[in-house]
């Protein structure tokens, strides 16, 4: 077991050492955008479940910016989503690398016109296309797209990557320094955190994590109050920071993260290459269970058995350290952004006897090893969990509880403070008390007992089956109400002379929407759908007659109940 580890840490470390080592292509891109760049998002940040693949850009606080071919190439990919990137163009280079734009409001004339033939084809607002090289050729600076808000976009900005054309992997665009940033302001330093990581070792006299804000402006940061701090058995650490830009206040992830003990390097971090594959072991990555609790982020120096991030430049005894010497030991972080902007935190530790009896403790649970499978069976819910769900090994727990308001039990799967990495089948059998039809009834989950999500409603053998992700509650729902129609802008009373498109909004608080259709005059038309903010937009166009049209709108839910809105249009 000692051996397949040291060989997989050691080919993270190559892998690492071979994207440290590129030499990547100077001054060979231009930027997208012809504005002053501010960036309200830098590459590897710690997002909720990935790391950031791209740069995100700011457009000014607007829409409507041209967005330009950085180099010369083909657009081998274009992509409609209501989430994610939204309207994306992704543009293939000949030097091997391929840049994508995402978020965008909508695309260059003639991709515009290729992509709307295709929705229309497909009766469908989300489309992906792969055009032939030949068809879509850019020049550097060509206008390719104008931004946007689109996908899961929160503001007006352009979402913004380079890849590795071969292996798809995300590099950091700005190793290519063709992105000018004014960038003359350090990152800064937050919190620590010191961990105890076994039963017997302590901090400060308990078995327990320290959590200590840090306080500083410049290289040099320290420890609030300056605390005593002193250790006992293994001990790994923490560290919560963000980066700062020279006239903004986005607070933005870092390039690099640095632990030296007693002068010798022992953990070292940098955001150079991605890979789509590996992201969501973010969460073995950062402290899960205090970002669940507070929404912040720290990254942890120790590193799972179950983590195959490859954005480690070195890593000594996985970032334990075994403190039984009875010695002061100097403890120091370094924290670079992209620019070479530094800030240290320097502090000392005292190392001090084992106050912790190795006690046999008794374990409440189950205990399953992240490396094998398991089948749990609890009568009325059947779990199945694939090998390596978790990171590492738990003690797991189930519970049952009655609840406030549904005719069904309420299932706890453990607790939602631990992070899950591949999906998990759970079945439950529904109770006889929901008078509605079996195909109404789905699978539900909420983190805290409290807002309650869909998570599926396949039948199979008396039970209910979905996929997940996550731990927590769980419980069975139903679902016979219909989705919410409301039309903006549409007066029957008044004809659409004025008007250059139709606005409705569209909402299911249940399941959420599954589909949604309109029609003029018995014909499909395109209708764009911002999911984000439930609205339904018919931009019109040729399929708008003179005089009265009629207008019809279909909406399903994700367990098809439908709703019909009609109505007669004059214009």
């Amino acid at each position: 077991m000692f051996k397949r580890l040291t060989i997989f840490f050691l080919s993270l470390f190559i892998i690492a050492q071979y994207a440290e080592s590129q030499n990547y292509p100077k001054d060979y891109f231009r930027s997208p955008l012809d504005i002053p760049i501010y960036l309200s998002g830098t590459f590897g940040e710690l997002r909720s479940n990935h790391f950031h693949a791209g740069i995100d850009i700011k457009t000014q606080g607007k829409q409507g910016k041209k967005i330009y071919a950085i180099a010369d190439g083909y657009v081998s990919r274009i992509k409609v989503s209501t989430s994610g990137y939204g309207k994306a163009i992704y543009i293939t280079h000949p030097n091997g690398f391929v840049s994508v734009y995402g978020h965008l409001q909508k695309f260059s004339p003639e991709i515009q016109k290729y992509i709307i033939a295709l929705q229309y084809k497909n009766e469908s607002f989300q489309v992906e296309s792969f055009p032939d090289k030949e068809k879509f050729k850019v020049k550097k600076g060509d206008v390719i797209a104008i931004s946007g808000n689109t996908g899961g976009s929160m503001g007006p900005h352009l979402h913004f990557e380079i890849r590795e054309a071969a292996s798809q992997y995300p590099i950091n665009p700005l190793l290519f320094q063709s992105i000018k940033i004014k960038d003359y302001t350090r990152p800064l330093i937050k919190g620590l955190a010191i961990y105890p990581t076994d039963e017997t070792s302590t901090v400060n006299g308990k078995n327990d994590t320290v959590y200590i804000p840090v306080e500083g402006w410049g290289i040099k940061h320290r420890l609030k109050n300056n605390p005593q701090i002193k250790v006992s058995g293994n001990i790994s650490f923490g560290l919560r920071s963000y980066d700062m830009m020279n006239e903004i206040f986005n607070k933005n992830g870092v390039y690099s993260v640095e632990l030296k003990i007693d002068s010798v390097k022992s953990f070292g971090l940098k955001m150079n290459q991605l890979s789509f594959s590996t992201t969501r072991y973010i969460n073995s990555l950062i402290d899960y269970g205090f970002y669940i609790e507070n929404s912040l982020r720290y990254i942890r120096t120790c590193i799972d058995t179950n983590n195959r991030l490859f954005v480690y430049d070195e890593v000594i005894n996985n970032v334990i350290y075994a403190f039984n010497d009875s010695l002061s030991h100097e403890i120091e972080f370094t924290v670079k952004d992209a620019y070479d902007n530094v800030s240290k935190l320097k502090f000392n530790l005292q190392s001090v006897d084992n106050v912790v009896e190795n006690k046999n403790l008794i374990q409440e649970g189950k205990h399953l090893l992240f490396s094998k499978e398991y089948e749990l069976d609890y009568g009325d819910v059947f779990l199945s969990f694939p090998a390596n769900t978790f990171y590492r090994s738990l003690n797991f727990m189930f519970d049952t509880i009655n609840s406030e308001s549904d005719n069904s039990l309420v299932y706890i799967v453990h607790n939602n403070k631990v992070a899950v990495q591949k999906y998990f089948t759970i079945k439950i059998k529904p109770p006889l008390t929901f008078n509605c039809p079996e195909d109404k009834l789905y699978i539900a989950y909420s983190p805290d007992n409290e807002e309650y999500f869909y998570m599926g409603n396949k039948y199979n053998d008396d039970v209910i089956i979905a996929k997940s992700r996550s731990l927590g509650y769980y419980t069975i729902k139903a679902d016979t109400v219909k989705p919410i129609i409301n039309a903006i802008n549409i007066n029957k009373s008044k004809k659409l002379d004025n008007q250059l498109s139709i606005k409705m909004t569209i909402e299911d608080k249940e399941t959420g929407i599954k589909s949604y259709n309109a029609y003029l005059n018995g014909n499909w038309i395109l209708m764009e759908y911002d999911a984000k903010n439930n609205l339904l937009t018919y931009n019109f166009d040729d399929k708008l007659k003179k005089g009265k049209n009629t207008f019809k709108l279909v909406v399903e839910d994700l367990l098809l109940n439908k709703s019909v809105f009609q109505e007669e249009l004059l214009f």
